[in-house]
C-alpha cells in the first residue's frame, strides 16, 4: 500500500516538475530575445514596411497632391499604420518568439547561447552585426540585380521557346480507325 502511495505521489509531482522546467526554459528564451533586441528588430521591420507603403502611396498621389488627395493619403497611412500595429505588435508577438525559441532549443542550449551573447565576443557580435550585414548587402545587391536581369532574359527566352513549340492538337492526329501514316523504308547497310 505504501508503495502505491509513493508511485501516485510521484505521478502527481512529475507534471509540476515538467511545468517548472518549461517555465525555466521559457525564461531563458525570454532572456535571449531581449539580448537579441528582437522587439527593436520588429519595430524596424514595421517602420521599413510602412515607409515602402508610404512611398508607393505618394507615387500614386504625385509630388503635389491636392488637399483632398492629401487628406485621403493621410487617412490611408493611418489605416495601414493601424494594421501594422495590430499585426506586428510586440506584445502579441513576444510570446510567439518565446515559444519558437523554447521549442527549438533545449534549456542547456539556451543557457549556452545566452552566455555567449553576454560574453565579450557575443556582445561584439551583436554590436557589429548590423554593420557587417550592411556591408554584405552592399556586396550582394549588385549581384542580385545582375542575376535578376539574367534570369528575366532566360525566362523570356524560355517563354518564347514554349510559344514556338506547338504541341500536337486533336485536329492534327489521324481519325480513329484510320491507317497509321507510312514511314519510308530505309535500308540498313549490310554487316557482311
Amino acid at each position: 500500500m505504501n508503495r502505491s502511495l509513493v508511485v501516485f505521489a510521484l505521478a502527481l509531482a512529475l507534471p509540476l516538475t515538467a511545468r517548472a522546467d518549461d517555465a525555466s526554459k521559457r525564461a531563458k528564451a525570454q532572456e535571449l530575445i531581449g539580448i537579441l533586441h528582437s522587439e527593436q528588430m520588429i519595430g524596424q521591420l514595421s517602420a521599413n514596411l510602412m515607409k515602402q507603403v508610404d512611398d508607393a502611396a505618394q507615387q500614386v498621389t504625385g509630388a503635389a497632391p491636392s488637399p483632398e488627395q492629401k487628406t485621403r493619403l493621410d487617412e490611408f497611412e493611418k489605416k495601414v499604420s493601424g494594421m501594422f500595429q495590430q499585426e506586428l505588435n510586440w506584445n502579441t508577438m513576444a510570446p510567439e518568439f518565446v515559444t519558437i525559441y523554447s521549442n527549438s532549443f533545449s534549456e542547456e542550449e539556451l543557457t549556452a547561447i545566452v552566455n555567449f551573447y553576454k560574453s565579450p565576443a557575443g556582445t561584439a557580435f551583436l554590436t557589429k552585426a548590423p554593420q557587417v550585414n550592411q556591408q554584405i548587402n552592399q556586396i550582394a545587391q549588385p549581384k542580385i540585380a545582375a542575376l535578376q536581369t539574367q534570369i528575366r532574359a532566360a525566362f523570356d527566352e524560355f517563354r518564347k521557346s514554349q510559344q514556338s513549340a506547338t504541341p500536337p492538337t486533336l485536329k492534327s492526329l489521324p481519325p480513329a480507325g484510320a491507317p497509321a501514316p507510312s514511314v519510308p523504308e530505309t535500308k540498313l547497310p549490310s554487316t557482311k
